[in-house]
């Protein structure tokens, strides 16, 4: 178990010594504090959260490893679980736990976050900006994770746009797999959205005291509006991979139906060659032209201007195109 520590003071962040589990001291003596805590188990996790003396339904719900959104108080302490996707190649969706009880804020990693690294590494420099309080810090945790739903929506919609231009372009160059993976990204990304605006939704609607100031509910009630909007854009990309898809299957059968017009013009033209074969090939006496020196080139070439004349005529009819 890796555990980072921070100390909010005079509206910055510091980072301080990494410890190997509470520091020493009263917990009302840290100030307010920051534990970021990173690849624990949950035996660990237990011990590590055990003085803060949650209620055991909080704690069941903080160390369960199931993504379940939402926001639980009871007391002074708040548990906050939301979704991420750090990884979107992975099957499922895991979340990012926090613990709030003034003064004290603890975040448990799902995995490896790059960018709650980035977020905490622009928090911690010279030009940060004031932080009054540790709800500041859970609502730019929060805003910075929906923001990489926007980044992931926009690179989903250059997806779709350069495989509706191939499918313009070349409608045989894209397959179903291909589109099953791109349709399997935003049904992730629909899931991830929906998941993170039930949590934000219930976390305005949380009673826990440390939201109930006007300027602090305005950033939750903010963040609700942002996952809101995230939820349509998602909503106009499914909707855009399901017409991509209805096209596919379009260019599909237009392919065939082509292929099988070429097979019915194709039979046609043999048809009366077949014929005249057939009847010509008849082992029976009285046939015309089996006397005849030149009747073979004269049977041949009738059958030449008869397809040649089928063919002209095919063409001309736009059977063809």
């Amino acid at each position: 178990m890796r555990i980072n520590w921070y100390v909010l003071s005079s509206g910055k962040l510091h980072e301080q010594p990494a410890p190997a589990g509470w520091p020493t001291g009263a917990l009302d003596q840290l100030g307010e504090s920051w534990f970021d805590v990173e690849d624990a188990e949950p035996d660990e996790l237990q011990r590590f959260l055990a003085p803060l003396n949650l209620h055991p339904l909080l704690l069941k719900r903080g160390l369960a490893p199931a993504s379940d959104a939402g926001a639980t108080s009871y007391g002074k302490a708040l548990l906050l679980k939301f979704p991420t996707a750090s990884d979107r190649e992975a099957a499922g969706l895991a979340s990012l736990v926090f613990v709030l009880q003034a003064p004290l804020l603890v975040t448990i990693r799902p995995g490896p976050l790059p960018a709650l690294d980035d977020l905490i590494q622009s928090l911690t420099s010279q030009q940060a900006s004031n932080l009054p309080h540790l709800v500041q810090i859970v609502y730019l945790v929060l805003d910075h994770l929906a923001d990489l739903n926007v980044q992931a929506e926009m690179q989903v919609r250059d997806q779709i746009q350069r495989m509706a231009q191939t499918l313009a372009e070349d409608p045989g160059a894209v397959g179903a797999a291909d589109l099953a993976r791109l349709r399997w990204q935003v049904e992730k990304l629909v899931s991830l959205i929906e998941n993170q605006l039930y949590c934000v939704a219930n976390l305005n609607a949380c009673d826990h005291e440390g939201l109930q100031e006007p300027h602090r509910k305005a950033y939750i009630q903010d963040l609700v509006s942002e996952a809101e909007i995230a939820q349509r854009g998602v909503y106009r990309l499914e909707a855009r991979v399901n017409d991509l898809y209805t096209y596919y299957q379009m260019a599909g059968s237009d392919r065939v139906e082509k292929r099988l017009r070429i097979l019915t013009i194709l039979s046609a033209i043999t048809l009366p060659l077949g014929l005249i074969t057939g009847l010509l090939g008849m082992n029976v006496g009285g046939l015309p032209g089996t006397t005849a020196p030149y009747g073979f080139i004269v049977v041949i070439g009738l059958m030449v201007v008869i397809g040649a004349a089928e063919v002209w005529y095919f063409k001309r009819k736009g059977w063809f195109d």
